[in-house]
């Protein structure tokens, strides 16, 4: 454990400052968008324009890694992000945003094809769901960091765009660091998505699932919160229980798959899911304490299942085929990332508020019919 994790300490953290940006530019972008009243349904558009770009980076992301290597890779896109995020600052209209969204997605899909291939070639299957676990955890922190960022700022201004900027260039810091200890540069290893499905049928569905129930989170958490009348703090503290709920649980959640196997973490975990997005249904409009539990809960249990689904995958993938199956993860959370925002963005504007823990209740459902007929 201790070994694993001294090879790959570096990407964790280039992964958990990288999050902190994505983060907090997608907070900033809800809450702008509806200062700026965009319509629910073009919001959705815009969120999914993002995942777009997500699923186009995987296509290319093996090529790329493997001409120029993991870290060179890491920088270059990093660098596009920050570049992306202010442009957002300066053209604050739908088309425009829907477009520069393609384009971020594009650019940290390379990203974390070449961190998360990065750590799984260098770790052994008896300890990658506690060593994912643990890159889990550190995309938790930064995520519940985004928040407290986002407390402080004004979105109405540029300045939460650059300090987005900032951080993201601040991410390539510590793969550059550790530049001589990244993997070879791998050759593009032929790995298509029919193959990864045939290979791991279960961790292909449950990061597809993963995908979708993230993007929910992620894009329609600050909507529910403002729409549910929240302050500004109100809406931050929100989204930070759930990453702090992902966050807790990922380790614990990690060891057991380690100890009883992936498929029945994910399946308890599901049905975990359920419960918790059913309870936010619930108590919906009610006190705010309420709200704030089922964002807890529901971070808990939904945040850990892409780490689960990619451990449960990797154990069955040959080394010499991790950067390509590391890039068809990507594309198949990016591709479900896609409805994620279009389904929320619907049942918010058939149900009101309440619609969003209704799509994290369902997203989970068939995680556990998953779990029930796929290995």
């Amino acid at each position: 454990m201790r070994l694993a994790l001294a090879a790959v300490w570096a990407v964790i953290l280039a992964g958990g400052i990288t999050q902190t940006a994505n983060s907090l530019q997608t907070d900033v972008l809800g809450v702008r968008a509806s200062i700026e009243a965009f319509p629910a349904w073009m919001l959705g558009i815009i969120m999914a324009s993002y995942y777009v770009g997500y699923s186009a980076g995987p296509l290319a992301s093996r090529g790329i890694i493997a001409r120029f290597g993991h870290v060179s890779s890491i920088v270059i896109a990093l660098v596009l992000a920050a570049a992306v995020i202010v442009l957002h600052g300066l053209l604050v209209a739908p088309v425009p945003w829907a477009l520069l969204r393609v384009i971020d997605g594009l650019a940290l899909s390379i990203v974390y094809v070449a961190i998360e291939s990065w750590i799984n070639d260098r770790v052994e299957n008896r300890v990658r769901g506690r060593i994912f676990s643990l890159y889990m955890v550190a995309q938790m922190a930064g995520m519940t960091v985004a928040q407290i960022l986002f407390s402080m700022g004004n979105p109405k201004t540029l300045s939460l765009f650059a300090l987005s900027a900032a951080i993201f260039v601040a991410g390539a810091i510590p793969a550059f660091a550790v530049r001589s200890k990244a993997p070879a540069m791998a050759p593009p290893v032929p790995f298509r998505l029919p193959q990864l499905f045939r290979v791991s049928p279960l961790g292909a569905l449950t990061t597809i699932l993963a995908g979708v129930s993230w993007s929910v989170v992620f894009t329609f958490g600050p909507v529910y919160a403002q729409k549910s009348g929240f302050s500004l703090s109100g809406v931050s503290l929100f989204m930070g229980l759930a990453m702090v709920g992902g966050a807790v649980m990922q380790f614990p959640l990690g060891w057991i798959s380690d100890l009883i196997g992936r498929r029945a973490t994910i399946g308890w975990m599901s049905a975990g899911g359920i419960a918790a997005s059913l309870f936010g249904l619930w108590t919906d409009g009610w006190p705010a304490i309420f709200p704030f539990a089922a964002a807890l809960l529901t971070g808990g249990f939904i945040f850990p299942l892409y780490g689960l689904a990619v451990a449960h995958t990797n154990d069955r993938v040959a080394p010499g085929a991790r950067v390509a199956a590391a890039a068809g993860l990507v594309l198949l959370f990016g591709l479900g990332s896609i409805f994620g925002p279009l389904l929320t963005g619907w049942a918010i504007s058939a149900m009101g508020a309440g619609g969003y823990f209704a799509v994290l209740a369902a997203v989970m459902g068939l995680s556990v019919t998953a779990t029930a007929f796929r290995r």
